[in-house]
């Protein structure tokens, strides 16, 4: 299986007109993105919770998060983004791209439409 980078605009909610131009490594086996904490300080970005993970390593860790936008292929949502920390890979996860509604081909190294599992009314 491949992998590939992807490049992405982000931007603080508070302040969408400043955006910062980003490689991430695509990574639908990390739940978040994770981005360099100092590149989101310096887009005015500041953690508003935090969350615990489980590295690559196997070590439990805390990291702080926010919410950010993202631009993905001229699309742009916002997500949760994980503050990473010197050493921290920086990666788009699998929650920013359920939220973009796509699923990555690592062969082809591309993203197509995914078909995600929604409510259904049982009558």
């Amino acid at each position: 299986m491949g992998t590939f980078f992807v490049e992405v605009q982000l931007a603080s909610p508070a302040r969408p007109d400043r955006r910062e131009l980003v490689k991430l490594l695509v990574d639908s086996g990390s739940m978040y993105s994770w981005v360099s904490g100092a590149l989101l300080r310096e887009l005015g970005v500041q953690p508003s919770e935090r969350r615990r993970v489980l590295t690559i390593e196997g070590r439990t860790t805390e990291r702080g998060a926010a919410e950010i936008m993202i631009t993905l292929e001229g699309r742009t949502l916002h997500t949760l983004c994980l503050f990473g920390e010197p050493g921290d890979l920086e990666v788009l996860g699998a929650y920013t791209l359920e939220g973009f509604g796509l699923a990555i081909d690592p062969v082809q190294r591309r993203f197509f439409p995914a078909i995600l599992y929604g409510a259904v009314a049982v009558v």
